[in-house]
């Protein structure tokens, strides 16, 4: 299971020192969270901030909690030669438009993928650009926040995802994202998640390459 650093914060420097402790543990890539403090009580670094930003050998997906997704992927688009983005995942909750949104991603060389908050049913997806999904990522917390403790319900969600993929026989990367620790791992890895997005478990550690090791073993 392919497991991803989240970066979570409103400051070039943590962001800086983040990145530079994610490319010591030879990870390919970060998801780099950006809140816009309307759809979350929270705000952080957005795509125009992280030009700034030096990301090594890191690929990054973003994860747009905001409003309307649409206009960050827009500013992504425009700063798109000089930040090395590899996907951009957006929260439904906010979004107008599912289909515009991936296929717009999709146009501009980026994996599309949608988000779901912790008790955002399976069918607010729409079935018809499951498709043109490239990833499908299941919140185990509220979406906007770091260091809360992941449930357990969104593994019913991450259950129906990969019984979905399997049926529509679609290569669609499943990814938990939220309160992912060395003591739930396991299950969400059992549940048939793909991949997923760490945060606090990693920066709050006082060894993050062990850390990282535990979790990559679990």
């Amino acid at each position: 299971m392919i497991i991803y650093p989240a970066i979570l914060t409103d400051n070039l420097e943590t962001a800086q020192k983040q990145l530079e402790l994610a490319n010591k543990l030879k990870v390919s890539g970060v998801q780099l969270d950006v809140i816009d403090g309307f759809y979350a009580d929270n705000l952080t670094l957005t795509p125009a901030d992280c030009i700034q930003l030096d990301f090594g050998k890191l690929s990054v997906d973003f994860h747009l909690m905001v409003d309307e997704p649409m206009d960050y992927l827009h500013e992504l688009i425009e700063f798109k030669q000089q930040i090395p983005a590899r996907a951009v995942i957006g929260q439904v909750e906010k979004m107008t438009y599912q289909k515009d949104f991936v296929q717009e991603a999709k146009r501009y060389g980026f994996l599309a993928g949608l988000s779901l908050d912790l008790f955002t049913p399976f069918e607010q997806i729409e079935t018809e650009i499951f498709e043109e999904l490239d990833i499908l990522q299941i919140m185990g917390v509220r979406a906007g926040f770091q260091n809360q403790a992941f449930n357990p319900q969104a593994l019913d969600l991450v259950r129906q995802a990969v019984r979905f993929k399997a049926s529509a026989g679609h290569n669609l990367a499943v990814i938990v994202d939220g309160g992912v620790k060395l003591d739930n791992i396991s299950q969400i890895k059992q549940a048939g998640a793909d991949a997923v997005v760490v945060g606090s478990q990693l920066w709050q550690s006082e060894d993050i390459k062990s850390t990282f090791q535990a979790l990559v073993k679990a």
